[in-house]
Parts: structure tokens; C-alpha cells; sequence
């Protein structure tokens, strides 16, 4: 079945030295550990780098995220690394600034967490039911399937009514 889930190595990708300045934004402990290593790279090249931290799920890291793209010039990079949610919430907020994939390196350094949008009140739920399980959506309260679908724009999983079939 065709899925639009991304697919994460447990091995970090290798950052893109061929910027002239970088954005880098770790979400938790785990997160830290992977962008320090990118920032002792880009350090080795002299690359000027702008580092922030933040707890996982705070949103203010996506905010910081935003503000960095929405400043940027040719040459600017993000490196984000954090769980999923966090990491696919940064990358739709700088894509609508501007960037392009090309731009951005990252990695989620854990799955657990979803964001689930619900088609049927556009409210977004978290939760750490699995793709295919379902889960009440903080909207409506109906019982959402988290379906094999990511969009990139709205960095969540598809979720639709569970038994949307049988009802009248």
C-alpha cells in the first residue's frame, strides 16, 4: 500500500556543509545529541551556526525555527532533531517561510509521539497510538483511525472516522 509516512534510518543524516550559515534546533535530551555532532562539523568548517534547545513538544522551538527561515538568506540551512511531531512541525513551518527541502536536515530520533488532524473538525490531536490503531479526537470525539497518510503542510497523520461506514 502506497504511504506518504516518512521513513527514518536510526543512523542521523549527514549535514549539508554547503551553506553559509545554519539553524539548528534540537527537541530533548536524545535530540541534543544528534545536533551536537552536526554543530562540532559545521564548527570545524567555521560555519557560523545559531543553536537553539528545547524541551520535547514545546512548541517554542518550532516558533524559533520560524523566525530563523523567516530572516534567512541564500545559504541558510536548518538542522532539526526531535521526536516526529516536533520534527515534522518545524519542517512544515519553515517550508511555508520559504525553504526547500534541499535547505533542511533531519531526524527523528523517536516515533511514539503523532499529531492526528482530523478530516472531519480540522482539530489536531496528539497521541502515541500507532498508524492503523485509532484514537478520540480532542475535537469532535470521534474515534479517529490514524491513517497511513503524513501531510507535509499540516505535519500530521490523516485521521477519519474509525466506522465511518456503518454509520446512517
Amino acid at each position: 500500500m502506497p504511504t506518504s509516512v516518512p521513513v527514518w534510518d536510526s543512523a542521523p543524516p549527514e549535514v549539508d556543509v554547503t551553506g553559509r550559515s545554519y539553524a539548528v534546533l534540537s527537541f530533548g535530551a536524545r535530540a541534543h545529541e544528534v545536533t551536537r555532532a552536526w554543530i562540532e562539523q559545521l564548527h570545524l568548517l567555521g560555519h557560523p551556526v545559531q543553536e537553539h534547545r528545547v524541551a520535547e513538544g514545546d512548541p517554542s522551538g518550532v516558533r524559533w525555527a520560524q523566525r530563523q527561515a523567516g530572516g534567512a538568506r541564500v545559504g541558510w540551512r536548518l538542522c532539526v532533531a526531535g521526536p516526529e511531531a516536533d520534527v515534522l512541525a518545524t519542517c512544515a513551518v519553515v517550508r511555508a517561510q520559504g525553504a526547500v527541502d534541499a535547505e533542511i536536515t533531519a531526524h527523528a530520533v523517536s516515533t511514539d509521539r503523532k499529531n492526528v488532524l482530523c478530516t472531519h473538525c480540522r482539530s489536531t490531536t496528539s497521541t502515541d497510538a500507532d498508524v492503523g490503531a485509532t484514537c478520540p479526537c480532542s475535537g469532535c470525539g470521534r474515534e479517529l483511525l490514524v491513517y497511513h497518510h503524513v501531510s507535509r503542510r499540516h505535519a500530521g497523520y490523516m485521521g477519519f472516522m474509525a466506522d465511518a461506514e456503518e454509520q446512517p
